[in-house]
């Protein structure tokens, strides 16, 4: 027996196929609109139209690395448009050398939900991440300025020659932290098992998703809905920063006092 053989015996559980993807990728849907209807929140508004669209689209298992190639470690799929949902295929066992199932199968679900929610974005003409980049080159050029220097500094990057390059890098970096909040939002609904632990190893990046979260626990899940819609154009990572830092100072000095 190999060794892979061996590993499939001991945790009755093997690496994702093509039709896995597939599965899981209608699975997410039925969720998602599930759970739309159930808190009445615009988590894929135009879910119907994704399920037509992701009909007749590619489903792929093969290898992601996270890491080098992705804005989050802990991401394990990838939405190439129109219609292309491709998973780790080692997401059953990511786990590993832990024996948590559940947390595998939650990352599993997590994963697909994230990026179908992304299909749905481009579904409705990526309307948060256009409305986010011009609000970046309007409102935040100092920021843009100094972005830009650090990056001369450091001995430049091909892909982004200019303040324009530099916003549509930040508004990609929101629209996926909001992506992320979407998907932990449909899990948590769901009472999904170690979702916690999934969403606590998305701290340690710059830009943490659980920003999002934090706001929530202080204004309301409907608010921090609200500035994916209501407020779309008029927010992105630089006012979330900037409304973290001030509701932790508030935590501080409640505390202190």
């Amino acid at each position: 027996m190999s060794t892979s053989d061996s590993r499939y015996v001991l945790t009755l559980r093997k690496w994702l196929k093509d039709e896995d993807v597939h599965d899981l990728v209608q699975e997410s849907i039925e969720l998602i609109s599930a759970t739309q209807n159930q808190i009445d929140l615009p988590i894929s508004p135009h879910i119907k139209d994704t399920s037509m669209r992701l009909r007749n689209g590619n489903f792929k298992a093969g290898n992601i690395n996270a890491r080098k190639s992705r804005t989050y470690a802990m991401e394990f799929g990838s939405f190439n448009p129109p219609a292309t949902i491709i998973l780790d295929k080692k997401l059953p066992l990511i786990d590993r050398p832990l024996n948590l199932p559940d947390f595998a199968q939650t990352m599993t679900m997590y994963s697909a939900v994230h990026e179908v929610i992304h299909a749905d974005d481009h579904t409705g003409g990526d309307e948060l991440l256009i409305a986010t980049q011009l609000h970046i080159l309007k409102q935040h050029r100092d920021k843009l300025e100094k972005g830009m220097e650090i990056i001369v500094e450091e001995g430049g990057c091909v892909s982004i020659q200019d303040f324009k390059d530099l916003a549509g890098l930040w508004a990609v970096q929101y629209v996926d932290m909001v992506t992320h909040y979407r998907a932990y939002v449909v899990l948590r609904q769901n009472k999904y098992p170690k979702l916690e632990e999934v969403w606590s190893r998305l701290n340690t990046e710059y830009f943490p998703p659980n920003l999002l979260t934090c706001i929530e626990l202080e204004k309301g899940t409907e608010y921090v809905f609200n500035l994916f819609t209501d407020y779309i154009g008029e927010y992105c990572l630089i006012e979330a920063l900037d409304e973290f830092q001030k509701i932790k100072e508030k935590n501080v000095c409640s505390y202190t006092v």
